[in-house]
């Protein structure tokens, strides 16, 4: 004898419907909870900054510091130029969010010491923002419009070059070092402090000149002039990008580059890269 199927009856149906409202809530609270974290995630990464040079307020201050020294007392060919721009926009482009940027250029400090030309810290692109919690498309143009433009439009004007009497390398470190890169504050937050200087490194003022036959620098270490410009680097990390030009090229070279290096290091810097600049 054949029975007929049997059909769930109404206390099936309100049980089946049951799991089903759960599983949907369950699915809900999930998302929320994943909503919800994003934005306390994204909260807690804000940091109070300021509005002209968006670098954080809080005690932690900047996440990094990157000092760049020009030396314009000579002028780069346009090989140069071109070579050390697309250096200058990979460096700004690594940046870390809320890493600060400085441009200095090589000048006299006798009356007072250098200010930089440009003081900003990266604000963070829109790719490092999350559309749960903010809006990348304005971090993206702030960036934009108020870091990366400016920071570009016055590489393109201080690589235009120039000439001056005098070239006071030594003195412009020695200016940095006291009032960007050593400070006892910033020593000890222990984050990334960096110089980069882009010159001839042919040192010359009154007192000193590498124009003339060099002399090593346990020779020049002992001289009053170099107790003058000396500073603290302890912990610095320092770039020479070699600017080579055709009328010095007997006074450079890796004679010349040594005496550098150890210069940098007897005031507690340590030099991790020489790059030799294209073109003369």
């Amino acid at each position: 004898m054949q029975h007929a199927p049997r059909h769930p009856n109404r206390r099936d149906k309100k049980a089946t419907q049951a799991r089903k409202a759960v599983a949907v809530l369950f699915i809900l609270s999930l998302v929320v909870a994943a909503v919800g974290y994003a934005y306390l995630t994204g909260q807690a990464a804000l940091r109070p900054l300021d509005p002209k040079t968006f670098c954080p307020t809080d005690a932690e201050g900047p996440s990094s510091v990157t000092a760049i020294l020009i030396d314009r007392t000579d002028t780069f060919s346009l090989v140069q130029q071109a070579a050390i721009r697309e250096r200058l926009n990979e460096l700004k482009d690594q940046t870390p969010r809320y890493g600060l940027i400085e441009v200095y250029a090589v000048e006299p400090t006798q009356q007072k010491l250098l200010q930089p030309e440009f003081t900003m810290c990266n604000p963070g692109k829109g790719e490092n923002i999350s559309k749960w919690t903010g809006n990348p498309h304005l971090v993206e143009e702030r960036w934009q419009k108020l870091f990366a433009t400016p920071l570009q439009s016055l590489f393109d004007t201080i690589l235009g070059g120039g000439t001056a009497n005098i070239s006071p390398i030594m003195e412009s470190i020695q200016s940095i070092a006291v009032t960007s890169l050593g400070t006892p504050e910033l020593a000890a937050k222990n984050i990334p402090r960096r110089l980069i200087i882009i010159s001839d490194l042919l040192q010359y003022v009154k007192d000193y000149s590498q124009y003339r036959p060099l002399g090593n620098f346990a020779q020049f270490k002992t001289t009053p002039y170099y107790q003058s410009v000396r500073a603290d680097l302890s912990g610095v990390s320092v770039a020479f990008w070699y600017v080579r030009r055709q009328k010095t090229l007997p006074l450079q070279g890796e004679k010349h580059l040594a005496f550098w290096r150890a210069y940098i290091a007897d005031q507690g810097g340590t030099v991790d890269k020489v790059w030799d600049v294209p073109g003369l």
